[in-house]
């Protein structure tokens, strides 16, 4: 489908009085539209070809570009076109404002030479100017202070921050120093809180770079106490990655990370990651569609899950409780609820707990497991409803006061299930009105469970009492537009 200047105008008007980002609306251009991720950030700006390679010559890029080679550069590599080099993909990316990476599909991406892969791979997601290319394939991947100095002042805090967590790696060699575990330690407490609270393509890039960095670190020799640290942040990090490749859909993928991750546990012999990895096995296959598999995970780290392991426990046992209510077993799902709730009563939060935002089992997300057990038991449609709603206050609570307890994807959820929870007990008016907050997140933050929540309200909509109804209809038509451009389509380019 071939946009007209005024309809993408119109969706970029749209977009923007909605205060969605520059990638946002690039995104849903591309999406809707059908053009390479390069159309669609010019576009964005809403420059012709022309426009663009004037602004391209006027930045002083120093590669030459005119419009009938960005064209080429536009049909690549669907409708042949010509392959870009890494100093102009750069090069575009500063002009449009944003990452090199973002400008090309993973099969674009994948057809580039292994030196031109490299090469983007080093420069990472922020954006980086030409010189500074030449500078990072030079300078062990990091400009010189003149050229530093040209930069935002942000930007030059970002990257001098990242040179010197790589070059403290470096300089600590085959005795890994306290700082750099530290400074690791820290990243992965940042990406923590991170992580529930951004789209998945702004902490997605920074997990994979600490991820390797963690896996090489240990690859080296190190004392015994240390290397204990480097696979319990690697594990950590795997964990995280884990959810990342099932929030963009990927179950297998997320099931491999998964199993690294309890690997580094072993070998740290850390019981709240052992838990805490369990249940985030046992979360992905819930997702998946696989509920035996799901109980098996839960079933596999009960014995750990007690006081000791922090709110990891807590996790595990409302994991397990929904999972039992999705087999039809409610009476061992209520158990496991009670359970949940008196581990609460005498917590004592592990090491873990202490690094927040995804390690903290917060009791907001606790009543969110607890209402969408509720919802598989059949009579308990009013207690699902009661729970689901104080699920949503305290989200709604912990998002207004800024802490670390509120995560978008499950306050979406746990509105998903208050949706479902009204339908259930007839009352449409107010199944819509609990989700149109969740209808309204942009597709970068629709994530596989987000958008399973939703399909779930879905198929509730079909059942015989509401054949007919036109406020229904309308409902499911949205909730069908909603789920077809999911967080992975966005990621796809990136």
């Amino acid at each position: 489908m071939k946009w007209t200047k005024s309809q993408l105008r119109k969706l970029r008007d749209q977009m923007r009085e909605q205060g969605r980002t520059n990638d946002e609306i690039a995104d849903e251009i591309r999406i809707r539209s059908g053009c390479s991720p390069l159309a669609a950030y010019r576009h964005m700006h809403g420059w012709s070809q022309a426009e663009a390679t004037e602004r391209y010559r006027g930045s002083s890029a120093g590669l030459p570009l005119d419009q009938a080679s960005l064209s080429r550069l536009e049909l690549w590599p669907e409708i042949g076109g010509r392959t870009p080099q890494a100093t102009q993909v750069v090069a575009l990316a500063t002009l449009y404002d944003t990452s090199p990476r973002r400008l090309l599909t993973p099969e674009g991406f994948d057809k580039l030479s292994e030196h031109e892969r490299n090469v983007l791979k080093r420069i990472g997601s922020p954006t980086t100017s030409p010189k500074i290319l030449h500078a990072c394939t030079d300078q062990a991947d990091f400009p010189n202070r003149g050229e530093t100095r040209s930069l935002p002042p942000e930007r030059q805090i970002d990257m001098a921050a990242k040179r010197a967590m790589r070059f403290g790696a470096m300089a600590e060699g085959t005795n890994v120093g306290v700082e750099t575990i530290q400074e690791l330690f820290e990243e992965v407490s940042r990406l923590a809180k991170a992580y529930p609270r951004a789209p998945l393509h702004e902490a997605l890039g920074d997990l994979i770079e600490a991820q390797d960095v963690a896996f090489i670190l240990l690859e080296g020799r190190q004392r015994p106490n240390q290397t204990r640290d480097l696979y319990l942040l690697s594990g950590l990090l795997s964990m995280m990655l884990a959810k990342a490749s099932h929030d963009l859909g990927d179950p297998h993928a997320a099931m491999k990370q998964a199993r690294t991750a309890f690997i580094c546990a072993d070998n740290a012999d850390h019981n709240g990651l052992r838990v805490r990895v369990r249940a985030q096995q046992s979360l992905m296959a819930y997702w998946a569609g696989w509920p035996t598999e799901a109980a098996r995970y839960a079933g596999l780290a009960r014995d750990l899950a007690t006081e000791h392991t922090g709110t990891a426990a807590i996790w595990l046992m409302s994991q397990s409780a929904r999972t039992w209510a999705s087999l039809g077993n409610g009476e061992r799902a209520l158990d496991d609820l009670q359970e949940a709730t008196a581990l609460r009563e005498k917590l004592s939060p592990d090491d873990l707990d202490e690094l927040g935002g995804l390690m903290h089992f917060a009791h907001c997300r606790q009543l969110y497991y607890e209402a969408e057990t509720q919802i598989w038991i059949p009579g308990r449609e009013a207690q699902a409803q009661q729970v689901a709603q104080e699920a949503v206050n305290l989200y709604e609570a912990a998002a207004a006061e800024g802490s670390d307890d509120w995560a978008y994807q499950d306050e979406a959820g746990a509105r998903a299930d208050l949706s479902y929870s009204w339908v259930s007990l007839g009352e449409v008016e107010g199944a819509a009105q609990a989700l149109e907050p969740v209808l309204d997140l942009p597709a970068t933050k629709r994530v596989a469970g987000v958008v399973n929540s939703v399909m779930r309200v879905h198929g509730a909509l079909r059942g015989p009492d509401y054949t007919g109804s036109k406020t229904v209809a309308r409902l499911r038509q949205e909730i069908e537009s909603y789920s077809q451009t999911p967080a992975s389509a966005l990621t796809a380019g990136r």
